[in-house]
C-alpha cells in the first residue's frame, strides 16, 4: 500500500500541524506530521495545566502552603509493546484501530508556588509518538483519516520516569506529586478532594478537537502549496470545586480556551473527520502561473532596460572622446 500511495501522491511529505486547548489544560497543543510516503505521522501532543487551590489566610493549610515553592522534571523513552506506549494506543482505538503507535517519548515538568490564600501548580505533559497506518487508499484517492485526533486518556497513565513511577494525565497525580514533600498538606487535599471528579480528571484530553473538519475554515495559499483548516471554539471551559469545612472554604479550579488549526503541505479537501489529497484547482493553478509569467516579464523587461541605458551611457562617452581636442 505504500507503493501505491507513494504513486498517487508525488510528494516529499505531508505536514499537518493541529493545535487545540483541550477541558483543564490552557495553550494544550496537538502537532501531527504526517508522510504519505511511509504511512506515517510524527505526533507531538502538549497539555500544559494549570490547577489553583485556594484557602482562608486564616487556616492551618494556609500556613503550611504559603511558602511553597518547589519544581519538577521526568522524562522517559517507551518501545512500541510497553504498557504506556498501549494505554495511548488505546485512547487511539476509540477512533481507529487502525492506526499503531510504534514508540513514544515522554516529559513532565511541575511548579508549585503558594502564598497566604492559594497554591498555583503548574504542570505540562509531552508525548512524542510515531504512530502508523494513517493513510489509506479509496477508489485511487489518497485519504488520510484523523479521527483519532481527538484522543483522550480516560485514566491514569503511570510510567517510568526518572527512576520512579508517575502517572503524568490525572489532576489529583499533579497534586500529589507537586506537594510529595507537604505531608499534611497532601494528605487534606486527599481527605477534601480525593476521589472526587476534579481528582480524576484527565489533563491529557484532546476531546476539544471533535468536530468535523468539513466544518473548519479552509484556507488555500497557492504560493506556498498549504491547505489550511481552523477553528476556534468561543468561550472558556471551566471546571471546579469546592469544600466547606468548619465553616471554611477551600476550592480547586482550571481553566481553558480551546483552538485549533490543521496545515496540510499540498491541496486537500475535508470529508467528515478525513483529509482527501486532491489536485490543485485549475483557478489557483492559473493564477500561480500568471503571477510567475508577469514576474519573468518584468525581470525581462529590466534587464533589457538596464543594457539599453549602459549601451547608451558608452555611445556618448565615445562620441565626447572623438571630439575632444
Amino acid at each position: 500500500m505504500k507503493t501505491r500511495i507513494a504513486r498517487i501522491i508525488p510528494i516529499t511529505a505531508l505536514a499537518i500541524v493541529l493545535i487545540s486547548m483541550s477541558p483543564l489544560a490552557m495553550a494544550s497543543t496537538l502537532t501531527m506530521n504526517l508522510n504519505p510516503k511511509t504511512g506515517a505521522a510524527k505526533v507531538d501532543a502538549v497539555s500544559t495545566t494549570k490547577i489553583v487551590l485556594t484557602y482562608p489566610s486564616n487556616s492551618t493549610l494556609s500556613r503550611y502552603l504559603r511558602n511553597v515553592s518547589s519544581s519538577l522534571s521526568l522524562s522517559g523513552e517507551f518501545a512500541g509493546n510497553t504498557q504506556g506506549v498501549q494505554e495511548l494506543q488505546g485512547s487511539f482505538d476509540e477512533w481507529n484501530d487502525h492506526v499503531s503507535v510504534s514508540n513514544m517519548s515522554v516529559s513532565i515538568d511541575y511548579s508549585a508556588k503558594g502564598n497566604s490564600t492559594a497554591l498555583v501548580i503548574d504542570k505540562t505533559a509531552r508525548i512524542n509518538a510515531t504512530v502508523s497506518g494513517v493513510f489509506h487508499v479509496e477508489n485511487g484517492t489518497v485519504v488520510a483519516d484523523l479521527g483519532w485526533r481527538a484522543f483522550l486518556i480516560r485514566g491514569a497513565l503511570n510510567l517510568p520516569l526518572g527512576g520512579q513511577t508517575t502517572d503524568v494525565n490525572l489532576a489529583g497525580s499533579a497534586m500529589e506529586d507537586s506537594l510529595a514533600s507537604h505531608e499534611y498538606a497532601s494528605t487534606w487535599l486527599m481527605g477534601a478532594f480525593g476521589g472526587g471528579a476534579f481528582w480524576d480528571r484527565p489533563t491529557l484530553n484532546f476531546s476539544a478537537l471533535n468536530t468535523p473538519l468539513s466544518t473548519w475554515t479552509k484556507n488555500y495559499d497557492s504560493a506556498t502549496n498549504t491547505t489550511t483548516f481552523s477553528k476556534t471554539i468561543s468561550g472558556q471551559d471551566t471546571f471546579s470545586v469546592s469544600a466547606d469545612l468548619n465553616g471554611q472554604k477551600y476550592s480547586l479550579s482550571a481553566v481553558s480556551d480551546p483552538s485549533g488549526v490543521v496545515s496540510v503541505q499540498g491541496y486537500a479537501d475535508a470529508s467528515g473527520n478525513s483529509l482527501v489529497m486532491a489536485s490543485e484547482p485549475a483557478s489557483t493553478s492559473t493564477t500561480l502561473l500568471a503571477v510567475v509569467l508577469v514576474a519573468g516579464l518584468a525581470a525581462v523587461t529590466a534587464g533589457y532596460l538596464a543594457i539599453r541605458s549602459r549601451t547608451r551611457a558608452r555611445t556618448a562617452a565615445q562620441v565626447t572622446a572623438s571630439f575632444h581636442p
